[in-house]
């Protein structure tokens, strides 16, 4: 059963419940009030008659059965009602009016009923079709003589307004429920609709349609499921995104890796297939060893590269205090001697105080940096690193006066096997790997590399890692 139909009949089911009960209700009051109304009246009407032969009795000092009669006589002739008028005495009837041939009163019940001071007794009387009279009845002494007086109201009226009440009833109770079944089920549709738009939604993502949202903007808890929903496709299309990229930048990856294994090992390959089925001269067989041994030296390089690369990917940082200045001067100390055979200049400024970082990276990181710097000169020039302490971390500024590099390359410049002029690195012994290694230390550290460089006039790389809390040293 669809939760549509369940809600439209359960509304209606609840209004009929509410109708009848409240209805029934209603009836049984206005029954109950109209037969108090019409006992009272029945009893007033005794009373009156009970009035009227003990005021001849005081007027007159006596009242004979002849006077009774006449009195009764006389007030049936007065009243228009259709009271019935009897006089019991003996247990006989000596006076009725008109009507009396209708009624069949249980003489023995009423006598029971009345009490012996003379007060009035009411009584119900019924056919066979239900009740239909109210007996008020009393006694009467006159001198030794003892009479009963009834006075009989007839209530047809009273059940013909019940069951004209039960009739419209029991239309209404049809027409109440046909416009709650209508009403209901229109309500239901419009209290449903958003519910399928959402499910809508649900099947079009599911099938693969990320884009679609399911836009509901009700100011209820249906429209804050959907909003809930609608975030969730956002951050779920985002991350889809972001694993589309990252399959894409894998795909690039493995083209460029077997590309960059693929031209080496051909190479060597040849060669020792060269030295291995010919003689060659001295000259030309110590070329091609020189050969096989920079190309096995490049991919020795790359492997470790890339098993830095996997490893700062899958490990924990694990932060030690470290002074940065003890890092960087000890790092410029030992490459001084090998940049200075090319001509190379480079000279650091350092400041005092302890970071917390993982000094194996960062060292890589740096010797990263000052390399590329190295490959982007034409055997002289000038490198400069500068350490700043601030607050949460450190900040390491590499520059060089070298080629730099022009606008569109620095959005590639850290991706694997990118290189700004690929026979130049390849020449020097790169792989284009060893930026993607310092990005991935950056990231670890949670902090920022930025580069600035323009073609002919150097680059500057400006990285900040944060480290933790800092204590100075000085």
């Amino acid at each position: 059963m669809s939760l549509r139909l369940r809600i439209s009949l359960i509304m209606t089911i609840l209004v009929s419940i509410l109708f009848s009960v409240g209805s029934t209700i209603i009836i049984h009051r206005s029954y109950m009030t109209s037969l108090d109304r019409e006992e009272r009246e029945a009893v007033d009407s005794l009373q009156m008659v009970n009035n009227v032969f003990r005021l001849s009795y005081e007027n007159s000092g006596r009242l004979s059965e002849d006077q009774l009669l006449n009195i009764l006589r006389s007030l049936g002739t007065y009243r228009t009602s259709s009271d019935v008028f009897l006089l019991y005495k003996d247990d006989y009837l000596i006076y009725g009016n008109v009507q009396s041939s209708e009624v069949n009163l249980d003489l023995e019940n009423i006598k029971e009923s009345i009490a012996d001071d003379g007060g009035i007794s009411v009584n119900y009387q019924s056919s066979d079709d239900g009740l239909k009279y109210i007996i008020s009845s009393s006694r009467i002494l006159v001198g030794d003589k003892q009479y009963i007086m009834c006075i009989c109201r007839n209530i047809e009226q009273v059940l013909n307004m019940r069951n004209r009440l039960y009739n419209i009833f029991v239309k209404s109770f049809f027409i109440v429920l046909a416009i709650t079944a209508i009403v209901s089920w229109i309500l239901s549709f419009i209290l449903i609709k958003p519910l399928r738009n959402l499910g809508k939604a649900t099947r079009e993502i599911a099938g693969g349609n990320l884009s679609y949202r399911s836009d509901i903007r009700t100011p209820d808890e249906i429209g804050e499921l959907s909003r809930d929903f609608d975030m969730m496709t956002d951050k779920l299309e985002h991350n889809m995104d972001l694993l589309k990229e990252a399959a894409e930048e894998k795909d690039r990856f493995m083209g460029a890796f077997t590309h960059e294994l693929k031209t080496p090992m051909t190479s060597i390959i040849g060669y020792a297939e060269l030295l291995r089925t010919q003689d060659l001269e001295k000259e030309d067989r110590d070329d091609a060893l020189e050969y096989i041994y920079s190309e096995s030296k490049r991919l020795e390089s790359m492997s470790l590269k890339l098993l830095q690369l996997f490893v700062s990917d899958k490990d924990k940082l694990d932060l030690k205090e470290v002074s940065p200045k003890d890092m960087v001067e000890d790092i410029v100390t030992h490459l001084t001697p090998t940049l200075s055979e090319q001509s190379i200049e480079i000279s650091c400024t350092t400041e005092e105080g302890t970071v917390f970082i993982e000094p194996d990276l960062v060292r890589t990181l740096i010797l990263n940096i000052i390399d590329n710097a190295r490959k982007a000169m034409d055997k002289k020039g000038k490198i400069e690193v500068s350490q700043t302490l601030e607050e949460g971390g450190v900040r390491f500024v590499i520059s060089d006066n070298g080629k730099g590099m022009p606008k569109e390359a620095l959005e590639h410049i850290t991706e694997a096997f990118y290189r700004v002029d690929k026979s130049r690195s390849r020449a020097q012994g790169g792989a284009g790997l060893g930026l993607s290694l310092v990005a991935k230390i950056v990231e670890l550290h949670n902090g920022t590399i930025d580069f600035a460089s323009e073609p002919g006039e150097g680059t500057v790389v400006t990285v900040f890692l944060k480290g933790g809390e800092l204590s100075d040293e000085g």
